[in-house]
């Protein structure tokens, strides 16, 4: 069975198509060009080293040697599918993401959000047999992914988190848990944890009046501070380009910083690790650390998926494609009219 990892890289291949028709254009062009000032018998003797294969040849080895890059930046997988029934363990992990326009402060490069989606990434890679689901926030808050065992959907799903996704801006971390929860109930998981990562700064509601149901449900909320002590202007982007920093009403510049007294206050209050944002580079280990701890879930259903990326099989060969490519010229080589002239003189007796 054979399939790519990342399909939509595929997309790329339809340029190829049009760097054929504009060759085809500049080919004929050319040619046209040349038989108005050579005829056929002089255009040998007036240019000796003339040939009219090798542009389209040097054109044909590149657009194979791109198609295989391409091909192989979608990572071909080949393998097979096994469906079974088995009995694991693991936790369930409710992700809950702050996507506000302050992940996107500069204090940590490249910026916020940025190190959310390392952190996330290197937890998912500790991962077994857990589930996880991913909440993400600003002043709403929805479901983004369902909890699910399938972790490359969860790692997909968090490369692409970005603070366009929610329209309505600010920071409603109630608005986040209460969203948490409902997710929880859905997948009906047994034993789980809320991992919140944020920098705290709650402008709306108040996380209290959640924490009742959460210490009820002996639901731990291990939280993340995501910034640093000194904090940083935000920036504001117009079509991906910074055209700023946001301002407040008197027209001074705001400075975002971690509120890590509330985010330290709910993980105590229900059981959880807080991770300060001094801690950032051993968050991903400590939180699965401290997950690991937790009572697990048992007989859980999983699907078997074993690929073998096969993207060398055609990197390589687009590298040797675009070395010949470079080292071929345009004009005939010496050794090529030896050739054409012995076998002449062969035809000949």
């Amino acid at each position: 069975m054979y399939k790519f990892e990342h399909p939509e890289n595929l997309w790329w291949l339809t340029t190829l198509l049009l760097a054929i028709g504009l060759f085809l254009l500049y080919y004929f062009a050319r040619k046209k060009t040349i038989m108005q000032m050579f005829s056929e018998s002089n255009l040998n003797l007036s240019i000796s080293n003339f040939s009219k294969n090798k542009p389209a040849s040097k054109v044909i080895i590149f657009l194979i040697a791109s198609a295989f890059l391409i091909m192989s930046l979608a990572n071909p997988l080949a393998g097979k599918k096994v469906d079974k029934q088995v009995q694991s363990k693991g936790s369930d992990i409710q992700f809950v993401v702050d996507i506000s326009n302050s992940m996107r402060c500069e204090d940590i490069k490249p910026n916020r959000l940025s190190k959310v989606k390392q952190i996330l990434l290197s937890m998912i890679e500790r991962m077994t047999t857990d589930r996880a689901g991913l909440v993400v926030f600003a002043g709403d808050a929805f479901i983004q992914l369902p909890m699910t065992i399938d972790q490359t959907a969860v790692s997909m799903f968090v490369r692409n988190l970005d603070p366009d996704l929610i329209s309505r801006q600010g920071t409603h971390i109630e608005n986040a848990l209460i969203t948490a929860l409902t997710s929880i109930d859905s997948s009906k998981a047994k034993y789980p944890a809320i991992v919140l990562l944020s920098d705290g700064e709650s402008l709306e509601g108040d996380p209290s009046m959640v924490i009742g149901e959460l210490q009820k449900r002996k639901i731990p909320i291990h939280t993340i501070a995501i910034g640093t002590e000194k904090g940083g202007p935000i920036p504001v982007y117009n079509n991906y380009t910074r055209v700023g920093y946001k301002k407040d009403e008197s027209g001074n510049t705001i400075i975002t910083k971690p509120d890590e007294a509330l985010l330290k206050n709910l993980s105590a209050q229900t059981g959880g690790l807080f991770v300060g944002t001094k801690d950032l580079g051993n968050a991903a280990e400590s939180i699965m650390e401290e997950l690991r701890k937790t009572e697990k879930t048992e007989n859980r259903s999983m699907v078997f998926s074993d690929y073998k990326s096969l993207y060398l099989w055609l990197l390589i060969p687009a590298l040797m494609l675009l070395i010949i490519d470079f080292i071929l010229v345009e004009r005939r080589m010496k050794w090529q009219d030896l050739m054409k002239n012995f076998i002449e003189r062969r035809n000949i007796k």
